[in-house]
């Protein structure tokens, strides 16, 4: 948010959800919390049907903690501006919406659309209980998604050079960091996880790690808050291996009975967001890589949806693997790969290297023209 719109704003800001869920009777008590403060609310703590009370069940009830987070955040900033502008929000018009989010200046169509959704989330919630009759935010343009990812993705020799440095690192130090730091490295490289479900795994009888016909899988909801299941594979599964054998002795307790977070710091805290984001970019440095600040924890995913689809694999067992629920999320990945791909046929043809298919070409040829590594 930029310093000159936070003024006209409002003093009041959110405060934030913890980046993992807690437990369900710490989080009742939190969301009670944080739903006493917001402002521009009518005062109504022992009414359930209520907008506080409604914004309470609306809360507690998403499958997706990290949706919860945004839309918590969304929701507080609107009221925010509603209470600093004296605008009730259950008289707010389109016109309040328009001038909160041009105000709020998001900076990204992702975050622009974000907050939107959250604010008309939150007065569909309020219509479906009976408690407001209108949502003003329903009629407010959305960004288009782009057709495209904007996230780096690293070249076949990139990321083979990028897990070469780890490696080294590991090989050479031993060190419990450089251990697991290459199995978070290796595990995202084959499995296109994203960020949160590294850094939300537990270890232990009940966590996050098991086997499938011999073979080690981690649990994980996706952003749609689904259960989900990524296979440990070759090199991953030794990294994993090889870091909770490290942990384990430590801790000075059998690997089965390590607890706490997975991948977690010394002392037992787990990791955060920005600790990944570091150790891409100093890897990415290590490896020589050029622009490696441009090397965010999402690149990794968009490396393996590339790489995955230039290797012949098909798009629906890419979506698959990335808990897409649509094949056309998982086209923004591969689009310029495709493009690139039918570019490459086209030059060879004009180019007389090749002559016209004399067969109709096979369904594996039709999806996959022609293997392309550049960047």
């Amino acid at each position: 948010m930029n310093a000159g719109p936070a003024v006209e704003l409002a003093p009041y800001e959110p405060r934030p959800m913890p980046a993992r869920a807690p437990d369900k009777p710490v989080l009742r008590r939190l969301v009670t919390e944080l739903v006493a403060e917001l402002p521009g609310l009518r005062d109504d703590p022992a009414d359930e049907l209520g907008p506080r009370g409604v914004t309470r069940s609306w809360l507690l009830e998403m499958k997706s903690h990290q949706t919860r987070r945004s839309y918590w955040r969304g929701l507080g900033l609107w009221l925010s501006y509603c209470d600093w502008h004296r605008v009730d929000p259950l008289a707010a018009r389109l016109a309040d919406v328009k001038d909160w989010i041009a105000l709020l200046d998001p900076g990204s169509p992702v975050t622009y659309n974000a907050r939107l959704a959250a604010v008309s989330s939150w007065y569909t919630e309020l219509i479906n209980n009976r408690a407001h009759d209108d949502n003003p935010a329903r009629l407010v343009p959305r960004h288009k998604r782009d057709q495209e990812s904007q996230t780096r993705a690293l070249t076949y020799d990139e990321l083979l050079a990028l897990l070469g440095h780890a490696r080294a690192r590991a090989a050479g130090t031993g060190t419990e960091p450089a251990l697991r730091n290459l199995a978070i490295l290796e595990i995202m490289a084959t499995t296109a996880v994203r960020s949160g479900a590294i850094l939300h795994a537990r270890c232990g009888p009940d966590g996050d790690l098991g086997v499938d016909r011999g073979h080690r899988i981690l649990r994980y909801v996706n952003k749609g808050g689904h259960r989900k299941t990524a296979d440990i594979l070759g090199r991953a599964d030794l990294a994993l291996s090889n870091y909770l054998t490290a942990r384990a002795r430590r801790e000075g307790t059998p690997v089965a009975e390590l607890s706490g977070w997975l991948f977690a710091t010394r002392t037992g805290t787990p990791l955060t967001s920005r600790d990944l984001g570091n150790l891409l970019r100093e890897t990415a440095r290590g490896a020589g890589l050029d622009h490696p600040d441009d090397i965010v924890p999402h690149s990794l995913r968009h490396t393996v949806l590339t790489l995955g689809y230039e290797q012949g694999v098909s798009v629906e067992d890419l979506a698959d693997l990335a808990g897409h629920e649509s094949v056309a999320t998982t086209l923004i990945y591969v689009r310029r790969s495709r493009r690139r791909q039918t570019t490459q046929m086209l030059a060879d043809l004009t180019s007389g290297t090749t002559g016209p298919a004399t067969s109709a070409p096979q369904p594996e040829e039709q999806r996959h023209l022609r293997l392309v590594r550049d960047a």
